[in-house]
C-alpha cells in the first residue's frame, strides 16, 4: 500500500539538525523521483519505506535487510549539506522515530520533528513531499 501526501502553501519555522533556525515556505511537489532516494543525498539500498522532503531536509528511512524491525533513517539537511545515518530506527505510534546523541527524530505522515535532549522541539518540519509503503 502506498500513502502519498502532497501539500501546498506550507509555512514552517525550521531548525537542522539541532542548529540554527531558517524560516521557509514549501510547495507541493509531484514525486521528486531518483527510486530509493534523492541524487546527492540520502538514498535505500534495500527497502525503502519513506521517502520525504521538507523545506529544509531530505529523509529516508530504510529497512535493515534480514531485519524485519530494524530500520535506518538518513536525513540530510539541505541548507548545510550535513547528512544523519542512524541504523536503529524503529517504527511505532504511526511513525518511525530514530536517536542519536539525545537528539529525537520522529518521522510522521504530516512532518519531521526533531527534538532536544531536553524533549524541547528543535524543528517541526512539514512535508512538501511523503510518500510510504507503510502506515
Amino acid at each position: 500500500m502506498s500513502n502519498r501526501i502532497r501539500t501546498a502553501g506550507l509555512t514552517a519555522a525550521t531548525a537542522l539538525f539541532a542548529a540554527g533556525a531558517v524560516l521557509g515556505t514549501g510547495q507541493a511537489a509531484a514525486d521528486p523521483g531518483y527510486g530509493d532516494g534523492f541524487p546527492g543525498g540520502p538514498a535505500c539500498a534495500a527497502q525503502t519505506f519513506v521517502k520525504a522532503e521538507s523545506a529544509s531536509s531530505q529523509i529516508v528511512i530504510c529497512q535493515n535487510p534480514g531485519h524485519a524491525v530494524d530500520y535506518t533513517y538518513k536525513g540530510l539537511a539541505k541548507s548545510t549539506g550535513e547528512t544523519l545515518v542512524v541504523p536503529t530506527a524503529r517504527y511505532a505510534s504511526s511513525g518511525y522515530h530514530a536517536f542519536n546523541n539525545g537528539y529525537a527524530y520522529h518521522v510522521r505522515p504530516d512532518a519531521l520533528e526533531i527534538l532536544a535532549p531536553d524533549g524541547s522541539v528543535v524543528s517541526h518540519e512539514p512535508w512538501t513531499y511523503y510518500d510510504s509503503t507503510q502506515g
